[in-house]
């Protein structure tokens, strides 16, 4: 008999969207660059970051976290921060976000509850300061499930303006 492989590590969260465009790369990119501006570019904190000129457009943004789940303390609020990575090609604009990161309200006496990474299912059994086993995972449940809508939403308005400028071309 052969052994068992190990256990799948958890994943981190990552949302992929990937949108057919009859159109160059170029034609891509720019009509990236007018998305933006109404959709992930009304997201708080959302900056640019670099354009490489291949098509490849980066840029950061962050979610306002208040947890639904746990009440009202002071400790569950924070920000999420996440990464997102635009990639212009001949037909198609594939649009990546990445890097969830948690960090709580610093603010609050006692300290943070800061939860770092999102993963896409159960997070790793890793002590967080200051709350259960059971609250961190309820908490980043809430996390995951709270940003992933939202960004559904930034998703499809920034498609939505891809599509639109497909269509005026």
């Amino acid at each position: 008999m052969t052994q068992p492989g190990p256990f799948p590590a958890p994943r981190p969260l990552v949302l992929v969207e990937n949108v057919a465009l009859p159109m160059s790369m170029a034609q891509v990119e720019q009509a990236a660059r007018q998305a933006w501006p109404w959709s992930f570019g009304q997201e708080p904190g959302a900056a640019l970051l670099q354009a490489t000129g291949n098509g490849r457009i980066e840029g950061t943004a962050r979610f306002n976290y208040r947890s639904s789940s746990v009440g009202n303390r002071l400790q569950t609020l924070g920000v999420i921060r996440y990464h997102i990575t635009i990639q212009a090609a001949n037909g198609q604009c594939q649009l990546r976000i990445s890097q969830f990161t948690h960090t709580g309200n610093s603010n609050v006496p006692g300290g943070p509850i800061n939860l770092g990474t999102l993963y896409e299912g159960t997070r790793p059994d890793v002590r967080v300061a200051q709350v259960s086993r059971s609250t961190a995972t309820r908490l980043h449940d809430d996390m995951r499930a709270q940003v992933t809508a939202h960004l559904r939403t930034v998703i499809g308005s920034f498609s939505a303006r891809l599509r639109s400028s497909a269509q005026d071309r």
